[in-house]
Order: structure tokens, then sequence, then C-alpha cells
């Protein structure tokens, strides 16, 4: 029996973990995909794109649109949003351009938020730490699927346009940036500050939180390593380019017109937020163990493989300050509720995403820095089986691994409750019941009427008030209500107005 079960631990190679990893992220995927045929412009969709949408109707050019996207930012920065690159992004909005495509949307949020988080693991736990590439993919396959399928908001997450340009690609290229900072780092070579630079000029004019994400370990770096290393001070450039363009967006006029007279900074307001984030971090980790019980089984899976690619590491990194680390990770995830809490106004779910997103990564760090450091520990004291056990690979997997894996099993189905509050789950439920396809039906009668020309006043079909995970404002009975006034001035119409129920 040992022998069979020693073969068959042989044929199970890292190799073919990380392609079982990979497989099972892809069809986790694709539900949130399907769905993506189903998903709806509404609101701020229609608000943002009203001037490019004409410009691409009345003349069919690329130049023309952009010039019409440009002018929308200038008119926001002036009366509602700082955020210039986001909003500047807002207004491309797929059906500005042609019906029917706001499908791509969610194709492209998914798609940039798994290359941003690709890229930066790969990048650091590869080239930075030294684990073998299929380490570095199975963490990754496990990150990413936290990340979509206990996402807090999905419309922020994947179906709506702007919540999505708004959070998760400014996310994304975040993680550019800070790759690109570690390869300025390890390499020297000056195009990487260009390249972060790039980034940077586009997180500046876009979301808070992405910006003090980058700006906290850019400044870290330096602080860290100017003794050593001079030229980490070229950090700068892209660090100062991503600081105007906050600083740009954050004195806009329409800031203050959007949060009141009082927006502005204050040493006080800025102290008590820091404290206030920081007690966050801890409420809100408790409530992720009692809502999203799972990903503290991913976690767990997480440091099982994490343990046995630090084992076959390649690096002469080193692993010397793991409470120091640990704290600084504590502190980067409860930087993210500071935003939220120094504006004192009610938000979207795009911050709790934010928060979310930014705890898997300090969490599976954290992880793999600790367990880093444990390894080092165990090979200078070298002495004992237990040390042996946890220092051979081929032990350790068999020992330690294999049973770490029956109780992340165990685990999991015991904690099975949580699998009902899945991405999938909900995506199954919203199209096996039926109110998709209603959903969609509803929505074709009304498009059938805001695309007819010779319609001016248009009376649209009422829709379910179930949307499942989609992110839909509906038109109204009220004239006056803000989604019917965009989507008026969208289509060119007199007037759109939701009939009256029967």
């Amino acid at each position: 029996m040992r022998k069979k079960w020693k073969r068959a631990q042989e044929a199970v190679s890292d190799k073919k973990i990380a392609i079982a990893a990979v497989a099972a992220f892809l069809l986790s995927l694709a539900p949130i995909l399907y769905l993506a045929g189903y998903a709806r412009p509404s609101g701020d969709d229609y608000g943002y794109s009203v001037y490019t949408h004409a410009a691409w109707l009345d003349t069919h050019s690329v130049v023309e649109a952009l010039k019409a996207a440009a002018y929308t930012v200038k008119e926001m920065y002036l009366s509602w949003n700082g955020d210039w690159c986001t909003v500047f992004l807002f207004s491309l909005m797929p059906e500005a351009f042609v019906p029917y495509s706001y499908w791509t949307a969610p194709y492209f949020m998914v798609g940039v938020t798994v290359l941003g988080t690709t890229v930066f693991l790969y990048y650091v736990i590869v080239k930075i730490v030294g684990c073998s590439w299929e380490y570095a993919v199975i963490l990754d396959a496990l990150t990413l699927f936290a990340s979509f399928q206990f996402i807090p908001s999905t419309a922020i997450g994947m179906y709506w346009y702007v919540g999505a340009m708004h959070y998760m690609v400014p996310h994304a290229v975040a993680l550019l940036a800070l790759t690109f900072g570690f390869r300025y780092y390890k390499t020297r070579k000056i195009r990487n500050i260009a390249y972060a630079s790039l980034c940077m000029f586009m997180v500046g004019g876009s979301s808070y939180f992405s910006s003090l994400l980058v700006f906290m370990a850019y400044a870290a770096m330096m602080l860290l390593f100017f003794r050593k290393r001079k030229d980490v001070f070229y950090l700068l450039i892209p660090f100062s380019i991503g600081a105007a363009g906050f600083v740009v967006q954050c004195v806009s006029p329409g800031n203050r017109t959007r949060a009141g007279e009082a927006f502005g900074f204050h040493v006080s307001d800025a102290v008590a937020t820091v404290a206030q984030s920081l007690w966050q971090g801890i409420t809100v980790n408790g409530e992720y163990i009692k809502e999203k019980t799972l990903i503290y089984v991913i976690f767990l899976l997480c440091a099982v493989f994490g343990w046995a690619g630090l084992l076959k590491r390649k690096s002469s990194f080193r692993f010397r300050y793991p409470l120091l680390f640990v704290g600084f990770m504590y502190g980067v995830y409860s930087a993210m509720f500071a935003p939220a809490i120094y504006a004192a106004v009610d938000v979207s779910r795009g911050p709790e995403t934010m928060v979310y997103l930014t705890f898997l990564l300090a969490v599976l760090f954290s992880i793999l820095y600790v367990e880093g450091w444990a390894i080092e520990k165990l090979k200078e004291s070298g002495k004992g089986r237990f040390c042996e056990i946890l220092l051979d690979v081929a032990q350790y997997r068999a020992k330690v691994g294999a049973v770490a894996l029956l109780a992340a099993a165990a685990l999991t189905f015991f904690c099975r409750n949580s699998l009902m509050h899945c991405v999938d789950k909900q995506v199954f439920d919203y199209v096996s019941s039926g109110q998709a396809e209603d959903f969609r039906k509803q929505i074709a009668s009304q498009m059938e009427i805001l695309l007819d020309d010779s319609v001016k006043e248009a009376y649209l079909v009422p829709i379910n008030d179930e949307q499942g995970p989609l992110m839909h404002m509906p038109v109204t009975e009220d004239e006056e209500a803000f989604t019917n006034w965009v989507v008026k001035r969208f289509y060119r119409k007199d007037k759109v107005v939701m009939a009256p129920k029967q």
C-alpha cells in the first residue's frame, strides 16, 4: 500500500498540479463569462458616454469621439468627478459605438484583473522569492479563484462598466506598476521606470485605493534600501507622476460639489482615519471568517503549496523580519479603508471590493514570508526527525502536505454553506430560475424602442427587480429621474419613462 501511495505521489508532479489548478480556475470562470451576455449598460454608463456616443453617431470618427471623451473629462472635473483618467475611460463605454456590445465589458474586466494579478504574483514568487513557475501558477490560480468567487460586488468586479473601470482596472494597473518598480530594483534597467511611470500616470488619475497601494510600497522600498542603493530614488519619478495626478484629482471643483463644503484635508481627521482604519482591519477580518470561511481554506492550500515551493526555491532573498513584514502587510490592507472613512460619505461597494482584493494579497505574502523565515530557522537548527520531514520535499509532501490537503477537503465539506454564496452559485441560481432570460427579453423590448429613431417619446416596458449578480439601474416612472435623463440624452429622445406596471 505504501508503495502504491508513493508511486501515486511521484506521478502527481508540480507541473500537473499547476495545470490542474489553472484548469479549475478557468472552469470557475465559465459561468461568470456566460452571464456577460446578459449584462446591460445603465445609469452612469449612459451618463458618462453621452458625448462620445453623439460624436460617433454624427461622424463615425475615432478622433471626434476622443475629443468628446476629453470634453466629458473637463465637464465632470468642474462639476462632479475629479478622476480624470477613469472618467475618460468611462466615456468609451462599448455601446457608445456598437449596440449590444456591452457583453465585452465583463470579458475585459476579468481579463485585465487576471493579467495584472498574474504578472505581479509571477514576478514576486519566481523572480524575487525564487520559487519555480509551477508554484507561482498554483498560488495565482488559488488567489484568483478567491478573488472572483467571493468578491463583495459582482457589479464592481465584472458586470458594471463604470464601476469596474473605476476600481478593477486601476487595481490591475497598480499591480503592474509595482511589478515594474520591483523589476527596476532587481535589474537596474531604467526602462522599467518608464513603464512604471506610464502605469502611475493612469493610477494617479483614477482610484484613491490603487494610488495608496503603490505609494506605500514605493515609499517602503526607498526607505528600506536607500542606504544600500542610492539609485532606488529613481522610483521617485513614477511616484511623483502618480502623486501629481492624485493631487490634480483631489483639488477638482467637482469633488467639492459631490462631497460638500467640508471636503478637504484636515490633520485631525487624518489621524482619526488612521486609527479607525487599523481597527476596521480587525473587525472586517472577523466578518470574513464568518461570511467567507472558505477563503481561509484557500489560505491553508496556499500555505501547503507555498512551503513546498519555498523548499525548492533558488534565490538569495532572505526572510529576516517576519513581524515587521506582517505588520506592514496589515498596514497596507488597513489603508484601503482610509479613503471611505476619511470622506465620511455613502460609498458604493467598490471600496469594500478593493479592501477584499488587497486583503487576499496581503495574507498570501504574509504566509510566504513567515514560511520562508521558518524554513531558514529550521535549516539553521538542522536537527530532529520533525525538522527533517519539514525540510525534505518528498517527506513533506507525503507526511505533511497530504494530511493538510485532506484537512482542507474536510474543512471545505464542513464549510460547504459558504459555497452557496460563491459567484458561480449566484449565476447558476439566476440563470436556472429563468430570471436572467426574463431580464434579457424585457431589455430587448426596451432596446427596440430606444434604437428606433422614429420614436421620440419612449415608454418602456417594466423589468423584473431580480438582477442576481448583474447591475442595472432601471428607468423609472419619474421622467425627471437621473436614469431617465441620461437614457433620454444618450438615445436622443424627447422623453423616456417606464410604463406603469399592470
